[in-house]
């Protein structure tokens, strides 16, 4: 069975420009059967399962207008101080942002079995085990929780503290796979559509203390995980339609104040890429040709001195 499949990536405060890429995707009659999202991309993946409809994407976008200090937090140097000396797991409390996802998530639906069940569509969240080391899947069992699955995807260390759930500890799904196309792939994707929102932590220019050079290799290791899930699925001859995402250099990581301009942006950087190069939904015999040629190419590799 072919399964088309939408990823979307780890994005910060700036996960709007999914949603406004998205419509444009809505429009041109894309309809994925399985999405995948770690970090904001979670939050997304699970509210596009439970309404993927332009009405659905319209109520999305008002609660990324929505969200600001108040829902999120924002650290302080007070505030960071204080939690440091009294040694707190995170700057910033998650429970207001917990709250918040519970009021936008889907209602009277608390696992990812009700979510599946809504329009058919199979969500995955992506997480990272603090206690095993490993990557963890939400939706790979019936009765994860939904919000689960979002806030262990969303707790970003050291912002948010580790999500608990059952006795276990999750952090964001970005720790491991920024762009989690593996997952989608080991779910059953034939065909990937990717949204992968790139925000520079940091560039070689600006890579001058302690900050700079922190930044700079946090984007530097982002981009090699990324390269990474790509080459993996291409080797698996999966093919992948990537739309990229780029955040302005001048815009913070706390901005909160531009969601409609994220939006408006999303959508433009979707079209652009589509007029580039038109999305094109293969045949059942092509993507089983694109699966034997990577078996052949693999095969080739395998047996050279």
């Amino acid at each position: 069975m072919d399964v088309l499949a939408l990823v979307l990536s780890g994005a910060g405060n700036f996960g709007a420009m999914q949603v406004g890429a998205l419509e444009v995707l809505l429009e041109k009659g894309f309809h994925p059967q399985l999405v995948v999202g770690t970090s904001a991309g979670a939050l997304n993946a699970v509210s596009f399962a439970s309404d993927p409809t332009l009405e659905g994407l319209r109520r999305l976008s008002e609660s990324w207008c929505e969200i600001g200090e108040e829902q999120v937090g924002m650290p302080s140097l007070f505030r960071s101080i204080r939690r440091l000396i009294t040694r707190q797991d995170s700057l910033i409390d998650s429970q207001p942002l917990a709250e918040f996802f519970k009021q936008k998530l889907p209602q009277d639906v608390d696992t990812f079995g009700q979510l599946v069940g809504m329009h058919g569509i199979q969500a995955y969240t992506v997480a990272v085990s603090m206690d095993t080391g490993r990557l963890v899947v939400f939706g790979d069992r019936a009765e994860d929780g939904v919000l689960d699955g979002v806030m262990a995807s969303t707790a970003i260390p050291p912002y948010f503290p580790p999500w608990e759930v059952g006795g276990q500890r999750y952090l964001d799904g970005g720790v491991f796979s920024k762009l989690p196309l593996r997952a989608a792939i080991e779910r059953g994707a034939t065909q990937i559509v990717a949204l992968d929102i790139s925000y520079p932590l940091g560039t070689l220019e600006g890579a001058h203390g302690i900050i700079g050079i922190s930044g700079y290799a946090l984007s530097l290791m982002m981009e090699y995980l990324k390269e990474m899930e790509v080459e993996w699925v291409t080797a698996a001859g999966c093919p992948i339609y990537l739309i990229d995402l780029s955040v302005p250099d001048e815009m913070e990581f706390w901005d909160y104040e531009q969601p409609e301009f994220l939006l408006r942006r999303g959508r433009e950087l979707a079209q652009s890429r589509l007029d580039e190069e038109p999305l094109i939904i293969l045949p059942e015999w092509r993507l089983w040709l694109e699966r034997v040629a990577a078996k052949i190419r693999r095969s080739g590799v395998q047996d050279e001195p």
